[in-house]
């Protein structure tokens, strides 16, 4: 961009002549009056078989996935410090890219937020060229450099509405290109501070990176599904409310527990016959694991003898590391929903609680009223509406689930 000032009111005209040329056919796209970074776009991605007019998205468990193994996940953590609050205080979104293009996260202002998502600017989405035509979080990854797209220089009409900033991410080390971070809304995300401020959260982010990181272990051992819609799931095959209870303990306590302390967090009423009952349900798991090799859970105490991941577990990894995103996709709201287990009724109520005073401290609007109304929390809606902008059409609609809560 070479610093230069844009006199954007100009190159909107600009832009629009082009779409006229565009769809007349008469249109030579080396002729078209766009800045060259753009006509270079929109040649690439009008040369594409098939490209799309809206993103490609990621499932929830695959979006999961892929941010676990991404290295951008030690990063996300700087952005959200230091560029989060300021876009949300003017009405933006920030979002991270990794290297294909696909946003892995997106924070920011709750009525951006709701208005993106419109149109597909969400997590998990893909805004690569390849998958949406020109726009800068794709336009930065292709080319290499920080790049600024406003309004109809998009490739598609549906997102001329969006103005966008974007930088891309090297690794330190090798000097590859691993990301892009981006700034998206309205006229904000394209003034003239925007690419500086991109660039130098970036330069903290690639620091960030030389720092020494844990090991990360993808998908090692199996997973244990707490909210899955048909029941608890181990790594796929359904199991007993039962023995999903007990997993889940023994995997909360890796020091394993002995058969009076599970009696203790399995009944709310234990009687006489209750130990007897944990030994015999532990004799039936142990059959249950014994499909697969490696599973196996020793005694005096119980405890796991392999790597167990549950999504309880996964939501303090995401806590702890102050991935608040991540935390609320994972969050298990409905985490053995039918359990009346005291153990996981402390548990569910921990992993509530944690989410909650995590959310309060640094929560856009977006995050407080999506957790607000998993919980059916009032005082989480009335913070988000302390962050709504005073304009923002979604407020009468929370002040309304608000009133309807406290009643």
């Amino acid at each position: 961009m070479g610093g230069a000032v844009i006199d954007w009111t100009a190159e909107a005209r600009k832009a629009a002549r082009a779409h006229e040329m565009l769809g007349s056919q008469s249109g030579n796209i080396d002729a078209l009056p766009l800045r060259n970074v753009v006509r270079e776009s929109w040649k690439r991605s009008l040369s594409i078989p098939g490209i799309r007019r809206e993103p490609a998205v990621l499932s929830d468990e695959r979006l999961r996935l892929t941010r676990e193994r991404s290295e951008l996940q030690r990063i996300w953590p700087v952005f959200e410090k230091l560029l989060v609050p300021a876009a949300t205080d003017a009405n933006l979104l920030v979002a991270l890219a990794d290297a294909q293009g696909t946003l892995l996260w997106v924070a920011g202002s709750g009525s951006s937020m709701d208005g993106a998502e419109r149109v597909g600017f969400a997590a998990g989405a893909n805004w690569a060229e390849s998958s949406v035509g020109t726009s800068a979080p794709g336009l930065a990854l292709a080319t290499g450099d920080g790049v600024q797209v406003s309004g109809a220089e998009h490739l598609y009409e549906h997102v001329h509405h969006l103005n966008c900033s974007a930088a891309p991410i090297h690794h330190p080390k090798t000097g590859r290109i691993i990301g892009a971070v981006d700034l998206t809304g309205g006229d904000e995300a394209i003034a003239v501070h925007s690419l500086p401020l991109l660039r130098a959260a970036v330069a903290a982010a690639e620091s960030q990176l030389l720092l020494p990181g844990p090991t990360h272990r993808p998908d090692s051992g199996d997973f244990l599904d707490l909210g899955a819609a048909e029941g608890p799931e181990l790594s796929g095959q359904p199991i007993s409310l039962r023995h999903a209870e007990i997993l889940t303990l023994l995997g909360a306590h890796p020091r394993g527990l002995s058969n009076a302390e599970l009696v203790e967090r399995l009944f709310e009423f234990p009687d006489a016959a209750a130990a007897g009952t944990v030994r015999a349900e532990i004799v039936r798991l142990r059959k249950v694991l014994a499909a697969v090799p490696g599973r196996s859970i020793a005694a005096r105490p119980y405890r796991l003898g392999w790597d167990l991941h549950t999504s309880l577990g996964r939501l303090w990894q995401a806590l702890e590391s102050g991935d608040l995103e991540q935390a609320l996709a994972l969050h298990p709201a409905d985490m053995l929903a039918r359990s009346q287990a005291p153990g996981i009724v402390e548990l569910r109520a921990r992993a509530h609680a944690a989410l909650r005073e995590v959310a309060m401290d640094r929560g856009s609007a977006h995050q407080l009223l999506r957790l607000g109304r998993q919980l059916a929390d009032p005082q989480l809606l009335q913070a988000a509406l302390r962050e709504l902008p005073a304009d923002s059409p979604a407020r009468s609609l929370v002040v309304a689930e608000v009133e309807a809560m406290i009643r």
